[in-house]
């Protein structure tokens, strides 16, 4: 089963805290720099995971390599990097709750995008989608569980929604809270 490097993403989370004043805010420039130093170093973690699943599955030994990691994750999504909304955070007033909910969608988006770069490089030529059939599942990524599609292929909802792999949507309906994978062939 493909998991994310939720071990750091939890430690991530648990420190949280210590970035923000009694109202809930983020303390102060430094404070919101570090932060977002820190969502770098998971999304370094979560391309190389994710690439690395897919080496493991598919029994290759690609690298996507800085640059192409670098490119996914500094993706805009909505017309903004993660690092403009968590900027935009420290300037409205952003929560914890705002915080963590960036770093949980892009890291997902990072681990599935870097899965699917190393896949398609390495020859494959379908994906599966698998959701993680939870309680608090959507009904449209319950509904692609099993689905296959070329490599170069969308996934289509049943709302019209689609997406070259899971937290690709582009939409926080969709991406926000996404547990979804692929697995290649």
């Amino acid at each position: 089963m493909n998991l994310m490097p939720f071990d750091e993403l939890n430690t991530f989370k648990a420190q949280l805290a210590t970035h923000f004043d009694e109202e809930g805010h983020i303390r102060s420039r430094e404070d919101c720099d570090d932060i977002i130093d820190e969502m770098l170093d998971l999304y370094l973690l979560a391309c190389a995971d994710g690439a690395e699943q897919v080496n493991a599955d598919m029994g290759t030994d690609y690298s996507i390599g800085v640059h192409r990691a670098a490119d996914i994750i500094e993706r805009e999504v909505a017309g903004k990097t993660w690092r403009e909304r968590v900027n935009d955070y420290f300037e409205t007033g952003g929560t914890i709750a705002d915080i963590e909910r960036i770093a949980e969608t892009e890291m997902h988006r990072d681990y599935n995008e870097a899965g699917y770069v190393t896949a398609e490089a390495v020859g494959a030529t379908t994906k599966v989608w698998h959701c993680m059939m939870l309680p608090t599942s959507r009904d449209s990524h319950i509904f692609l569980d099993g689905v296959t599609a070329p490599i170069d292929g969308y996934f289509y909802t049943y709302t019209g929604a689609y997406a070259m792999f899971p937290g690709e949507f582009g939409d926080p309906e969709n991406d926000c809270n996404c547990l979804c994978y692929c697995t290649y062939r």
